[in-house]
């Protein structure tokens, strides 16, 4: 099966919002006497046992439909950078769920799919683009969230910049505040809304107003070198607007199609002379979430 990466938060989507990319992390699945993980490229830290994220989702969504899944042999592998927010962890738990929930024989449903995800990732915007694709919104509801899905615009580009050193994700919700003020949360709610907007409409210029954030970024941007002048630069070269990717340390910029590459090389420009080295790369925002293929 194939799960691809995400981007979450867009500036002022906090914990709401995600993009589905078309990094994918790929997983094969069959029978074993225990569960183990044989991890393939790149999997530095990444459990091969009961405490890798996938069997995690995998035994969780046998709880839930109150089955017996058994156990399998996992082969794990991923174009996903692990600890630079694009979703490697919602990857791993959308593809442990779904596998499950195939192999049990389809018993549960999308919308609970995305409640035991959710439930195991802790929040629901990455696990929502991972299992749905395209851009989500996910939300919470009294049973578990709900998440919409919403076409991204065929002539847009997402621009990411990848630094060379991860950033834990727990590190990077660590500073968040527990408090905001009204001004703030009226901010993001305001352009948060105007965001849709743009996508909805293809419309650059609003969305080069709506990615603007007052929740996260700001403090989250001494963990990340030279973020201001990155996205400065990103927009300088014809972005319509830039944020931080999740909790980081990646940027995503998006960009109209004929200038995303210039906008790219701007973004590696502008780490370099801060100090930092990261890659940039041009893609499309994926429109399938998980998917599986059946032998």
């Amino acid at each position: 099966m194939r799960v691809p990466a995400s981007s979450a938060n867009l500036g002022p989507g906090f914990d709401s919002f995600a993009l589905a990319l078309p990094l994918l992390a790929e997983y094969e699945v069959r029978p074993a006497r225990a569960w183990t993980v044989a991890i393939e490229g790149d999997g530095s830290g990444v459990p091969t046992d009961e405490e890798n994220l996938f069997v995690v989702g995998a035994r969780a969504t046998a709880r839930a439909a109150q089955e017996n899944l058994g156990a399998y042999h996992v082969v794990q592998r991923s174009a996903i950078p692990i600890a630079r927010g694009l979703g490697s962890s919602a990857a791993a738990i959308v593809g442990g769920v779904v596998a499950a929930n195939a192999l049990l024989g389809d018993p549960l449903d999308r919308r609970s799919l995305l409640r035991i995800a959710t439930e195991v990732e802790g929040h629901a915007d990455n696990v929502a683009a991972a299992l749905y694709g395209a851009l989500t919104v996910a939300l919470p509801g009294d049973d578990g969230p709900v998440a919409t899905r919403i076409a991204f615009p065929s002539g847009w580009r997402i621009c990411l910049l990848i630094p060379r050193e991860p950033l834990p994700t727990e590190k990077a919700r660590a500073v968040l505040s527990a408090t905001v003020s009204r001004a703030d949360a009226v901010f993001n709610l305001a352009h948060a809304a105007a965001l849709l907007a743009a996508v909805l409409r293809s419309d650059g210029a609003l969305l080069s107003i709506a990615m603007a954030d007052r929740l996260h970024q700001a403090a989250r941007a001494h963990l990340v070198i030279g973020l201001d002048e990155i996205i400065a630069a990103a927009r300088g070269a014809g972005a319509f607007g830039a944020a931080l990717s999740g909790a980081g340390p990646a940027v995503l910029a998006v960009a109209p199609a004929r200038l995303a590459h210039r906008v790219v090389v701007a973004m590696e420009d502008a780490a370099r002379d801060a100090g930092t080295m990261a890659r940039g790369r041009v893609v499309r925002v994926r429109a399938a979430g998980a998917q599986i293929k059946r032998s």
